[in-house]
């Protein structure tokens, strides 16, 4: 019973730390649109806008969208139960929701895969405009 507990309840706190990085670019993104601060705005974006996009590289566009996959995957992961089960022809891995899962765990998840798709999003607007 106790690590039932304490597992989700790392990766929901995990998860909740990956998320801040890109909660508050999205505050600073809410911030630029309807009060016209650009100072915390300009300290982000241009690093969505570098021309090579490396994949390995360790600015601040890379941490953030990092930080977001992360939190998708731990949570997604407690979310699901993996199981090793015979099959008609051999092994085959089973995957089914976990019955006792916590709502945290989802509800993060959920808020990652959002902030994801406005990321991307945003990422391709601004490589398109420019």
């Amino acid at each position: 019973m106790r690590i039932q507990l304490f597992r989700p309840l790392v990766s929901g706190l995990l998860g909740m730390t990956l998320l801040m990085p890109a909660s508050f670019f999205m505050l600073t993104i809410l911030a630029r649109i309807s009060l016209g601060s650009r100072s915390l705005y300009y300290y982000f974006a241009p690093s969505f806008l570098q021309s090579p996009f490396d994949l390995f590289a360790w600015h601040k566009a890379q941490f953030i969208l990092g930080g977001v996959l992360l939190a998708v995957l731990f949570n997604g992961l407690t979310l699901l139960e993996w199981r090793m089960e015979r099959g008609k022809w051999g092994w085959e891995i089973g995957v089914q929701y976990r019955r006792h899962s916590h709502w945290l765990n989802a509800a993060i998840a959920l808020q990652g895969l959002l902030l994801l798709l406005v990321l991307v999003a945003y990422t391709v607007i601004q490589h398109a405009r420019y």
